[in-house]
């Protein structure tokens, strides 16, 4: 399996972990965790001296927290397809979210990650309205 797949999976833990909190707490943690992940990032980036160096995966993990924050609804269903649109976007970096590659160090690795997780919390916000989500 890819790293960005495996990478992932922990996002999914905590947002299932801090679903049952309050929002503002919610989000205090989710941008802890992404602060945190974009420094880890830089290190790694500089230690390394790769741009984006694939052994990052915490960019993943804050994605897909991100696609998974503040929904009311965290059941298989809503998972599975976050997961899979989250990975796609990830690979696929269409516009705009490939704007986001331009940025560099820590800030770099995790922005475009952050805004596909974005788009697919949009999405299924969406597809759960409109009954669409079983």
């Amino acid at each position: 399996m890819a790293p960005g797949t495996v990478g992932s999976l922990p996002g999914i833990l905590l947002a299932v972990l801090f679903g049952s909190f309050s929002a503002p707490i919610q989000v205090g943690a989710f941008v802890l965790f992404t602060l945190v992940a974009i420094g880890l990032a830089d290190r790694a980036e500089r230690a390394s001296r790769i741009e984006d160096p694939r052994f990052v995966v915490i960019d993943e993990i804050a994605g897909m927290w991100a696609s998974l924050l503040l929904l009311w609804r965290l059941d298989w269903p809503v998972l599975v397809i976050a997961f899979a649109l989250f990975r796609a976007f990830d690979v696929w970096k269409f516009f705009p979210l490939n704007v986001f590659e331009g940025f560099r160090g820590g800030v770099g690795i995790v922005a475009d990650d952050l805004a596909a997780g974005m788009l697919v919390n949009l999405l299924v916000r969406v597809l759960l309205v409109t009954g669409w989500l079983p």
